[in-house]
């Protein structure tokens, strides 16, 4: 989740899901993958194609600032996984499979051509690693931004919800803004479509990690790890050892491939896409060098 302090927060039931009236005006279009629709919004033009997808709990709209900067370089979509946004409430489980499955589903309905660049935050991770490694010969480049790792639960001894069994009493989240915030908060129909399906997406959290254990190896292509360089845990040691294994964790995701390379947002939490864009807009801009020059060998 984007916020530089995770908030474990406990409730006993949703949110009523927001109506669609009451959502802001649709930045990007809406395609049917069965009986349900997601929205995607692109700007730009180029090769390859960004495709973004945001953090547990975050939308669309919270990418915009992102998705601008990135179409000055190239076609750049961010899109709105089932449930969040302007998309509709899809199947559940709510998996890191189901996920990947859904966006190639949509990347094909809104006729977006690969080859595609990946950029995924923290939980956006997971799924990116599962598109590239059910669609290989789509995918020619990598971005992880504080991605999830699939023993970070095990590693940081994380208790998750049991699976499928609807038990749907934890999530984590950001405290909303107080009422007198900037213009620029996001609008409480968005908070509140998104509470409900973080707790769909953290009930599938132990089975998505159990998912790319399995399938979670990518092709080689260039890769870019991005980590928080300020630490989220601190003041004890056992706090300060959490911290120490994330980052170990962020080290091995560049295993997944031989021409990765490892960056450090020293002004950032874990709220990278929203504290520190420009990092991950420079990654763009050298992921595309790297698969241009390879593309020469």
């Amino acid at each position: 989740m984007n916020s530089a302090r995770l908030l474990v927060v406990f409730f006993c039931g949703f949110h009523s899901l927001a109506n669609a009236v009451s959502l802001p005006p649709i930045p990007g279009e809406r395609y049917e993958i069965g009986d349900y629709s997601l929205h995607i919004q692109c700007l730009g033009e180029g090769e390859p194609t960004v495709i973004m997808d945001v953090g547990l709990g975050d939308d669309s709209s919270d990418w915009q600032t992102l998705l601008k900067q990135s179409s000055q370089t190239t076609r750049s979509c961010v899109y709105d996984r089932a449930g969040y946004g302007w998309s509709d409430y899809g199947p559940r489980p709510r998996t890191s499979r189901r996920i990947a499955y859904e966006l190639h589903l949509l990347l094909n309905a809104a006729h977006i051509s690969p080859p595609y660049i990946l950029v995924g935050h923290s939980f956006g991770g997971y799924n990116m690693r599962l598109f590239a490694n059910f669609y290989p010969k789509s995918v020619v480049g990598l971005i992880l931004v504080e991605s999830s790792h699939e023993l970070q639960y095990d590693r940081l001894h994380i208790k998750l919800p049991a699976p499928y069994k609807g038990r749907r009493n934890i999530i984590i989240s950001q405290p909303s803004p107080p009422a007198s915030d900037s213009a620029n908060a996001k609008p409480q129909a968005l908070r509140d479509h998104a509470f409900r399906t973080a707790g769909y997406e953290i009930s599938g959290l132990y089975t998505s990690s159990r998912q790319l254990q399995l399938n979670g190896s990518i092709p080689t292509i260039p890769l870019i790890v991005i980590s928080r360089g300020m630490p989220e845990w601190e003041g004890n040691e056992k706090l300060r050892q959490r911290e120490k294994i994330w980052i170990e964790l962020q080290q091995d995701l560049t295993r997944l491939s031989p021409y990765s390379r490892h960056l450090f947002a020293n002004h950032s939490g874990h709220n990278i896409p929203q504290d520190e864009p420009e990092i991950i807009i420079d990654a763009i801009s050298d992921v595309i060098s790297q698969v241009k020059l390879l593309e020469e060998q």
